[in-house]
């Protein structure tokens, strides 16, 4: 007994940023100290996510200025207590 799989065609439609270099991914082979790859593993770990999309994240932040997730969530909070202890 054989699966045949049924391939639909069709129109397919592409959102204006389908080819942004951001969304684009390039394969990459470097050396990298190990002790930098055992932290980023572990830090990866801590935040559920992994160690190369934490690697990714703080380069953007670093060559872009972009704030990791993490960061944003600080400034709203801060912002949230500030407007509690001003009272509004």
């Amino acid at each position: 007994m054989t699966i045949k799989n049924k391939i639909k065609y069709g129109k397919v439609e592409l959102d204006e940023d389908e080819f942004d270099p951001k969304y684009c991914k390039v394969r990459v082979t470097m050396m990298i100290d190990e002790e930098v790859v055992r932290a980023c593993r572990a830090e990866a770990a801590k935040r559920h996510v992994g160690y190369q999309t934490l690697i990714n994240q703080k380069l953007r932040e670093i060559y872009f200025g972009e704030k990791s997730l993490e960061k944003r969530l600080e400034v709203l909070e801060s912002m949230v207590l500030k407007k509690r202890a001003s009272g509004e």
